[in-house]
């Protein structure tokens, strides 16, 4: 039986973290450290997802537990991590990275007003904003702000210490951003997690690849083989996305589109690599020899270099 009254409903688009956050504004105002600990919970194996510990507390709050283990990032290694069949290591924010956007924590403080509650009750991180290529709402299509994450032994709710507490000053913030553009990479992700279909090519591989062909395609398209995505600005970041996201959906015509123009685009007198044809790709030949499985990606770069040995 829950031997926590009244029931605080998990929310479909919040992480785990955030619910157990929200939870210990919510009965003891007070550190979710200390909430867990009183609960006979151990707060570190519940902040890097272990499932049991996640588990005991929805039995303890009388919460079903399946919408809070969809939403729950679970840590295999120092560098990977699992969300539900997901594994991710490149494509997840580090823990320290708390993003947010202030047009939807103003929102949560609407309602804690509303209701008459503190604001750490209404407050919640959406698990959407713990992924890098999700760089801005896609409600509000405001680009999403990073602070440092604040201990998660101290302060009430997730964004204690760390986020404006003013609803006005969390308004004014959403005033002055800029709006951010449409990202076709962004709003697949989304409707993937949240179990949508999407192009057959992409929904046949690991979502990790699928953001990592995406952006290596794309940065190689638009700003040449050897330009590193992680050294773009955000604005070219999204550039790059959504070209390559216009090839990627395509499945495998799209993929050997894409390569049919790197390749004849590539100039071998300018390049830092001259061996052969095959410096038209860059670290895209890494792919080959990536970890996570990708059979069709691995087939499509494999046929398409045999064909340039053979010319």
């Amino acid at each position: 039986m829950a031997s926590l009254f009244p029931l605080l409903p998990f929310r479909a688009d919040e992480t785990h973290w955030s619910w157990a956050s929200r939870m210990a504004a919510f009965h003891i105002r007070g550190p979710i450290g200390i909430f867990l600990r009183d609960l006979g919970l151990d707060p570190f194996a519940l902040s890097i997802g272990d499932p049991d510990e996640v588990v005991r507390l929805c039995e303890i709050a009388g919460q079903d537990p399946g919408p809070v283990l969809r939403n729950t990032v679970v840590q295999n290694t120092c560098r990977s991590w699992r969300l539900g069949e997901e594994a991710l290591i490149d494509s997840l924010c580090s823990q320290q990275d708390l993003r947010f956007c202030p047009a939807c924590l103003a929102e949560d403080d609407a309602a804690a007003m509303a209701a008459g509650h503190d604001i750490s009750i209404h407050r919640r991180e959406r698990l959407i904003w713990r992924l890098k290529p999700i760089r801005s709402c896609l409600k509000h299509r405001l680009p999403l702000i990073r602070r440092d994450r604040p201990d998660h032994m101290v302060g009430k709710g997730v964004f204690a210490g760390s986020v404006p507490k003013a609803a006005a000053m969390l308004q004014d913030l959403a005033g002055r951003a800029a709006p951010s553009p449409e990202s076709p990479l962004q709003t697949y992700i989304a409707n993937r997690l949240a179990g949508r279909h999407g192009p057959a090519w992409p929904d046949s591989l690991p979502l990790e690849q699928v953001i990592r062909i995406t952006e290596f395609l794309g940065s190689a398209l638009e700003f040449g083989p050897y330009v590193a995505f992680g050294d773009l600005s955000v604005r070219d970041q999204d550039t790059a996305s959504a070209c390559g996201w216009a090839y990627i959906v395509n499945g495998e015509a799209g993929i050997r589109r894409a390569l049919q123009i790197l390749q004849a685009g590539f100039d071998p007198k300018r390049s830092p690599c001259r061996i052969k044809k095959w410096g038209a790709f860059g670290p895209l030949l890494d792919e080959l020899r990536h970890p996570l499985p990708s059979n069709s990606l691995r087939r499509i770069f494999g046929e398409h270099l045999a064909s340039i040995a053979e010319s």
